[in-house]
């Protein structure tokens, strides 16, 4: 239970860096060799490449990446007790739009908890 928390406020304190606008909040619950796959095939490897995609985002337009992830869309299994995937609806702050579902591998690596693989789903209508 205690670990499930820390997941859940990893995923937490992403959406609500991603409100702020705040790139090193959203790479920071990121390992450093933390690696993303977007919708578009596109692989993200490392923190480097995860900041430069989200300040690519942000620099579009305040608030471009501000989202929620429902807490009841958070489903958690332990794959191992250091290993953890992670099924996770985003939705835009607005309300509108579709839901995304976001795939995420968390791992405990020296005691910490982090997000090691993301993987963007389809847009669910």
């Amino acid at each position: 239970p205690a670990d499930e928390q820390v997941i859940r406020q990893l995923v937490a304190t992403h959406a609500s860096s991603a409100q702020a606008d705040d790139v090193a909040g959203m790479v920071g619950t990121m390992h450093p060799d933390a690696d993303t796959r977007l919708d578009n095939g596109r692989f993200l490897v490392g923190s480097e490449e995860n900041t430069q995609f989200f300040q690519l985002v942000v620099s579009g337009g305040p608030n471009r990446l501000a989202h929620v992830h429902p807490d009841e869309s958070i489903r958690i299994r332990f794959l191992q007790q250091d290993v953890a995937f992670v099924d996770v609806d985003s939705v835009s702050m607005s309300g509108s739009g579709p839901r995304t579902p976001y795939f995420l591998v968390a791992t405990k690596v020296e005691n910490e908890w982090g997000i090691a693989v993301v993987r963007n789903g389809p847009d669910l209508e």
